[in-house]
């Protein structure tokens, strides 16, 4: 198989950049297939006489600017539109102070690949030729367990564009292992205007029974039934595919379908969770796992509602975001389920004799974020205490560099792998939830959920599937048993605050300089409505309407990220363009975490009025640098809420409605405008008390909360994993064994919580 994926930035007019354009005309005309991976690329500013390239890979939007001609263009845009194997070998183009940096962000972004290979300084583009050739003859070949011959997904690949108006198609070879009485329920649930045809391709069994099944659920669809294997022809017009199974007999369908660039609805399961787990190639339906029962194998239990919201999105799907998912779709397929792809590495050798438990920390290590935060601070505990052996793996998209990581946890950058080998214990953390299990002896995810139910869409994988659900609240923990998960498979961490959180950090200058004498108010998190902006927006025109005098510092977050499609920034505009709101100081770069823990201490009171948290990490930075804290009560940040110059602002406990289903009724806690700016009010004319009390207690909430015992708690989960395995080495500390939590009794739940 003759895939090249290229690493660099073909726009430039560096030597680097050349060559690469000068291999890219080689390999192509010499049969080989390549792809630009888009890890080097991002968005840039036009400069004088450059000429604006809009690129896609399906999963970023980039614009970039050149002043390459016409033809040489093009010849870059049908390379970025090409798909190869995951384990082709990664050719990198950089220059020879960001080489280094560059292959070790290639060889993360491909783990899989064969090889990753940097350019030499001196080589041509036929020496490169070669040196690819000579390593794929090297690699060999191998077969990915689902994977299909080329040939048996090629006609699927050729399909055209997504069609709009055609039939709703589903596959399967029973009517109870399909789901199909599953879809037609979900099917009456559409609007009556919406007149769709169906189309049943019964590749097993019966096809007249499932004609017969259509016409008892009273369906006025057109449907038309087709028995025998599936083909392409089948799909040709469709508007999406829908495979609600129950069971899977065979993922060549799945593969099929993902190939056909159709929008694909698909029960995702432990079987089938391999081939939904990317992001955005799919709309996956969650549901439940059903044992073995009296006339019944073992199967899984799409959730009617899941399904039907699942199927009405892609009835709705717009032409671009169809033809977006599609996309990303057939690419999946194309990386990693054919067959005769390049052989990835193998894994690492263990070390003879005896050895520690090895911890994989999985995460979007190179964006901003909490994940990533929390992530790295376990790490920096478990690596201090060194009961374990910690490997670090990255999540995809990488939003930074290996050298923004490499200045905020220098010691960390050895630990970022490809292939963490032979794994005690697998924590996941992040968004989307990891659905597929990974090698390893404990599979455990991190799960944040902020609004008292989960999703639908995270069963089974969190409430059975994962060995250990690991939570950093009662909040979640609560949420979690209330959707099934057993209390034995849910591990209650709290985060930590690290060292630069302190009420000695020096207070950022700039800020100092800017508020004079007036005190600061500070909000910090992501400007939506779940962790409450426009509350704090009331609440600071209603302390002002009662002549209270302050400046308000906002430290936003996520503004370009998780945040981007519905931030409130034009409340915050709009705040600052009406006459008599108290002036407004707004920081959105990025911080590094002393420069954070120095806007706590620059600002004099934290004003939090969330609706829903799943931990509130602002909140405990904040007390930890002995600042006063006005927040949410009854919620995730309780805990932390303790103790002098903290106080909670009443909220009452209502159900919201929220696009996906979830396992009950989505709750949040509402506080009131008028009592955030009471509350803030009175704190503000008590500050200089509330400010001694907090600074006071600051030393305590730190010895609460330390990275420390978080990291301890996560060697339990490491060690346990390790089981009767005898070359394990003891940890130099005994671990405390936790009691076991008595079983919760239900309780009724308040109206108004204080």
């Amino acid at each position: 198989m003759n895939h090249i994926r290229i690493h660099g930035n073909p726009f430039g007019d560096d030597p680097a950049a050349s060559l690469l354009r000068s291999f890219l005309r080689l390999a192509l005309g010499n049969s080989m297939r390549c792809t630009l991976s888009f890890g080097a690329l991002a968005t840039s500013e036009l400069r004088p006489g450059e000429r604006a390239v809009a690129l896609t890979d399906g999963v970023r939007d980039l614009q970039v600017g050149t002043m390459l001609p016409p033809a040489e263009i093009d010849l870059l845009l049908r390379a970025a539109n090409e798909m190869v194997a995951a384990t082709a070998p990664v050719v990198v183009f950089a220059g020879p102070d960001e080489r280094a940096d560059a292959v070790r962000e290639a060889g993360l972004a491909w783990p899989n690949a064969c090889v990753v290979m940097p350019t030499r300084e001196g080589a041509t583009a036929a020496d490169l030729l070669e040196r690819v050739r000579a390593e794929l003859r090297w690699a060999g070949i191998e077969n990915p367990p689902h994977a299909l011959d080329e040939r048996c997904v090629a006609g699927w690949l050729a399909l055209p564009t997504v069609a709009q108006n055609g039939p709703i198609v589903w596959v399967g070879d029973d009517a109870f292992r399909g789901g199909l009485d599953l879809l037609l329920t979900a099917l009456r649930t559409l609007p009556q205007e919406r007149r769709l045809s169906m189309r049943f391709c019964v590749t097993g069994g019966d096809a007249e029974a499932a004609a017969v099944a259509a016409a008892t659920h009273g369906l006025s669809h057109e449907v038309e039934v087709v028995a025998g294997a599936l083909e392409p022809s089948h799909l040709r017009d469709a508007k999406f595919v829908v495979l609600p199974w129950r069971r899977m007999a065979s993922s060549r369908t799945l593969v099929q379908a993902l190939a056909s660039g159709r929008p694909v609805v698909a029960a995702r399961f432990a079987a089938a969770a391999a081939l939904l787990d990317r992001p955005g190639t799919c709309f996956p339906v969650g549901g439940r796992a059903i044992a073995d029962e009296p006339g019944q194998a073992a199967h899984f239990a799409p959730h009617p509602a899941a399904l039907a919201a699942a199927v009405a999105a892609a009835t709705a799907l717009a032409p671009a975001a169809a033809s977006a998912l599609g996309r990303r779709a057939r690419t999946f397929v194309v990386e990693e389920l054919v067959r005769g792809r390049p052989a990835s590495p193998p894994p690492p050798v263990r070390a003879s004799g005896a050895r520690r438990p090895v911890v994989v920390l999985e995460a979007p290590l190179f964006e901003t974020s909490s994940s990533a935060e929390l992530t790295l601070a376990t790490a920096q505990a478990l690596v201090e205490r060194g009961n374990v052996d910690v490997r670090l793996v990255p999540t995809s998209p990488f939003r930074q560099r290996v050298g923004e990581l490499r200045a905020r946890a220098p010691e960390l950058e050895p630990l970022l792998c490809r292939q963490p080998g032979d794994v005690d214990l697998w924590l996941s953390s992040g968004w989307p939830v990891r659905a597929s299990r990974p090698a390893c002896r404990t599979f455990a995810l991190r799960i944040d959920q902020e609004y008292g139910t989960l999703p639908v869409e995270l069963t089974p994988h969190v409430t059975q599937d994962a060995d250990v659900v690991v939570v950093h609240s009662e909040h979640v923990f609560r949420t979690l048993m209330a959707a099934g998960r057993p209390m034995a498979g849910i591990k209650l961490i709290p985060h930590g605050v690290d060292a630069a959180m302190h009420d000695n950090a020096l207070p950022d200058p700039e800020i100092v300089a800017w508020k004079g004498t007036r005190p600061a108010v500070l909000f910090c998190g992501g400007l939506i409505w779940r962790k409450g902006f426009d509350l704090f927006v009331q609440g600071l025109l209603a302390a002002r309407a009662r002549g209270a005098d302050f400046c308000v510092v906002v430290k936003s977050v996520g503004q370009d990220q998780h945040y981007a499609n519905f931030h409130l920034r034009g409340l915050l505009d709009k705040f600052r363009a009406t006459k008599g709101t108290p002036p407004l100081l707004l920081v959105d770069e990025d911080c590094s975490r002393e420069r954070l823990a120095s806007i706590y201490t620059a600002c004099d009171l934290m004003l939090h009025p969330y609706r829903g948290e799943g931990f509130g990490l602002p909140v405990l930075e904040a007390r930890a640098c002995g600042l006063p804290v006005l927040a949410t009560g009854g919620g995730a940040t309780d805990s932390m809420m303790v103790g002098p110059g903290a106080r909670k602002i009443p909220a009452a406990r209502r159900t919201i409605e929220l696009p996906a289903p979830h396992v009950a009724l989505p709750w949040v806690l509402e506080p009131s405008g008028a009592a955030v700016g009471e509350l803030l009010t009175q704190a503000l004319r008590e500050l200089p008390t509330l400010r001694r009390d907090a600074k006071a207690f600051a030393a305590t909430v730190r010895t609460a909360f330390p990275w420390s015992s978080s990291a301890a708690l996560v060697e339990q989960l490491a060690f346990a994993a390790v089981g009767n395995r005898r070359d394990a080495m003891p940890p130099s500390e005994p671990i405390v064994a936790l009691p076991q939590r008595e079983p919760r009794r239900p309780a009724p739940v308040p109206s108004t919580i204080g």
